[in-house]
């Protein structure tokens, strides 16, 4: 699968914990791209509250990456490189990053992203 079809499958999905969250949306895209699912083990979780006490147990967001990706200078990520931005995990694509908004996708300009992992092999 393409990046661009994997945004367009999430274009207008509804943030739904578990299921459509930051985490859910760039680990099923790392699962695509590499054939490695880094969070089955960790779910499920349906709250907020769930989301970060499995994030607290496993050091927080940037080690779940750090431990199973290689980290990349952002200013090399390309498409379908991961990112965390305001404490959301984000993809590159283009000029900015993306992410699960509460209606659907959020794009932000790439240049605030200040570390990055990548998935290629």
């Amino acid at each position: 699968m393409m990046l661009f079809e994997y945004i367009s499958l999430h274009a207008n999905k509804p943030f739904k914990w578990g299921e459509n969250d930051c985490c859910t949306f760039i680990g099923e895209w790392v699962r695509i791209k590499t054939g490695r699912d880094y969070l089955t083990e960790h779910k499920p979780w349906s709250s907020a509250r769930q989301a970060r006490k499995k994030l607290k147990d496993l050091g927080g967001l940037t080690a779940l990456l750090q431990s199973n990706l290689k980290q990349i200078n952002p200013n090399l990520a390309q498409d379908g490189d991961l990112t965390i931005y305001r404490g959301t995990a984000h993809l590159f694509s283009g000029r900015h990053i993306v992410s699960v908004g509460l209606d659907g996708l959020v794009f932000t300009d790439r240049t605030v992203a200040k570390e990055a992992w990548t998935c290629r092999q």
